[in-house]
């Protein structure tokens, strides 16, 4: 069996290939689709800027026409909301439980329960509430937004 050294143009279209299938490969890992860990990714994001106390990064993540609690809140009042108690709380901690996730396509809806706690800065939160949510979200422009919500306390 003898071996013979490709030609020139076998061997440039042999590169040439080799770097379109690089290429291909490399925008398919790029390319974000609507998946539940992207989703996950997503909730986490948000779960840490409201531990951070940083509400434009937290409503990032909320849709321009965001609705909550049966149209109580829209995106500008849920803002003012995130502002009011991020004032009144030096430290805010948020705790997720029983998260559910239903994937739909490029919708999802999220169960989960909340814990969410507010203090001063010391060791122990002054208050705090736990709350059932429901939320729908969106895939849009390769992220997930929050598009609506609603929660109530449960004492």
């Amino acid at each position: 069996m003898s071996l013979t050294k490709p030609s020139r143009r076998t061997a440039n279209r042999y590169w040439v290939l080799s770097l379109w299938l690089l290429t291909a490969l490399n925008t398919a890992a790029c390319t974000r689709s609507p998946s539940e860990s992207a989703l996950r990714e997503a909730l986490d994001r948000m779960q840490e800027a409201a531990q951070m106390r940083d509400i434009g990064d937290f409503m990032e993540g909320v849709a321009d026409d965001f609705a909550g609690n049966s149209g109580e809140f829209d995106r500008a009042g849920l803002e003012r909301m995130l502002r009011l108690v991020a004032l009144r709380h030096q430290s805010i901690g948020v705790t997720r439980t029983q998260t559910a996730i239903e994937m739909h396509g490029v919708r999802a809806l999220v169960r989960m329960d909340l814990l969410v706690t507010g203090g001063s800065g010391g060791l122990i939160p002054d208050s705090g509430q736990h709350f059932e949510t429901s939320s729908t979200w969106a895939f849009v422009a390769g992220e997930w937004l929050l598009t609506s919500a609603d929660w109530k306390t449960n004492l």
